[in-house]
C-alpha cells in the first residue's frame, strides 16, 4: 500500500464543507490503495516546524488540499506556506506532490513557478484553470471534492421541504447582514463552523478565542459535527441563503435552491458558471432584501438536468484523478522519475 501526508488537513476547523472535502478524499485514496501516514494541519505554518516534518513517518507522495487557499498569496501568509510547501517536497524532501481541490486566483508570478514543480495541479473551476493556463503552467479542471460519491440521479421528496436556511459567509460583514436578514424575516440560521474549544488559540487570537469559546458554551455544544447529519438537515429546507462556496456544493448536492453572495474570490461565479453556464443564482444582499419574503426560486427543470450532469461528472473526475495520482506515484516508486 502506498502511503502518501496530506498537507492542510482542514479539519480542525470543525468547518462542515472542510470536514466533507477531507471525508471524500481520505476515501478516494483508500479506494486506490493509498494510505496516509500523517498530516499537517490548517493554519499551523509548517515552515516554523521544519524539523518537525522531517521527523515525519517516511511517505510515497505529498498531496496539498488547496481547500480554495491558494489566492492573493502576497498578503496571505497560508497561501504562501502551501505554495512554498511545492518546492520544499519536491527539491528537498525528494518527493512528487501532486495540489488538489485548489482555487487560484491573483497570485504573484513566482507562485506559479512554484506551483509548477507539482507533479500535477488540480483546480476546482474552469476560472482556475484559466489562471494556470495565463501562467503556461499545466493543470486540469476537478470539480469540489464534496461533489465527489455524488449519485448520478437523486430522488429526494421536496414537497415535505419548508422554510427558508440562512448561512454565514466567509466575509465577516456579510455574515452579520446575513444574520439581521434572518431575524428579520423569521428565517433560521446558522454557521457553516461549529465552534469547538481547538478552534482557535489564546496567545495567537485572544479575541477570536474568547469569542469561539462562548459560542460554544451558549450555542454549539451539542451541536453535531457530523457531515452526513448536516447534509440531511440542509435538505430539509425549501431554500438557503449563503456566502458560503461550500454550501452551494452542499446543496446542488441535494438539489436545495439557493441565493449565493459573492465570497472573498470569484469561487461562486466560477463554480455556478461551471454548473449551470450563467451566474444567475448569484444576488447581492440588497437584491435579497428587496424581494422581502419571496422564497427562494424553486429550481427548472433545465438547471435540475444542469445539476444532475455536474455531479456525474464531478464523481467520475474525481476518482479519474486519485486513480491517476496513485499510477504516477507507483511509477516513479520504479525509477522511472527522478528528482
Amino acid at each position: 500500500m502506498l502511503k502518501v501526508a496530506v498537507i492542510n488537513d482542514t479539519r480542525p476547523t470543525h468547518h462542515f464543507g472542510c470536514l466533507l472535502v477531507m471525508k471524500n478524499l481520505l476515501h478516494l485514496l483508500q479506494q486506490q490503495q493509498m494510505e496516509v501516514a500523517w498530516s499537517w494541519p490548517v493554519s499551523v505554518d509548517w515552515r516554523k516546524h521544519k524539523g518537525k516534518i522531517r521527523s515525519m513517518p517516511e511517505v510515497d507522495a505529498i498531496i496539498i488540499n488547496g481547500e480554495g487557499t491558494i489566492h492573493h498569496n502576497r498578503q496571505r501568509k497560508f497561501s504562501q506556506a502551501l505554495i512554498d510547501f511545492c518546492e520544499y517536497a519536491s527539491q528537498v524532501m525528494k518527493k512528487p506532490v501532486y495540489v488538489v481541490n485548489a482555487t487560484l486566483n491573483q497570485n504573484s508570478p513566482d507562485a506559479y513557478q512554484k506551483l509548477a514543480l507539482a507533479r500535477a495541479i488540480y483546480v476546482r473551476d474552469r476560472g482556475s484553470l484559466q489562471e494556470l493556463n495565463d501562467h503556461d503552467v499545466p493543470g486540469s479542471y476537478v470539480p469540489d471534492l464534496t461533489m465527489a460519491g455524488s449519485p448520478e440521479t437523486m430522488t429526494l421528496d421536496t414537497t415535505a421541504r419548508k422554510g427558508t436556511l440562512v448561512i454565514d459567509s466567509a466575509i465577516k460583514t456579510d455574515t452579520a447582514l446575513l444574520r439581521e436578514l434572518a431575524d428579520r424575516h423569521d428565517h433560521d440560521f446558522r454557521s457553516m463552523i461549529v465552534a469547538r474549544p481547538g478552534n482557535a488559540r489564546f496567545l495567537r487570537s485572544p479575541r477570536p478565542w474568547v469569542k469561539n469559546i462562548w459560542k460554544w458554551l451558549r450555542e454549539d455544544r451539542l451541536v453535531s459535527t457530523d457531515v452526513d447529519v448536516y447534509l440531511q438537515q440542509l435538505a430539509t429546507y425549501s431554500g438557503v441563503i449563503t456566502g458560503r462556496y461550500h454550501t452551494l456544493t452542499m446543496c446542488l448536492k441535494q438539489r436545495v435552491p439557493f441565493y449565493a453572495l459573492a465570497s472573498n474570490t470569484p469561487k461562486v461565479f466560477f463554480l455556478l458558471n461551471d454548473v449551470f453556464g450563467d451566474d444567475h443564482r448569484q444576488r447581492t444582499l440588497e437584491d435579497i432584501a428587496a424581494s422581502g419574503d419571496q422564497p427562494v426560486e424553486p429550481f427548472s427543470e433545465q438547471e435540475l438536468a444542469a445539476i444532475d450532469t455536474f455531479l456525474a461528472m464531478a464523481n467520475r473526475e474525481s476518482e479519474t484523478m486519485i486513480r491517476a495520482i496513485a499510477a504516477d506515484i507507483r511509477q516513479q516508486a520504479q525509477g522511472e522519475y527522478q528528482y
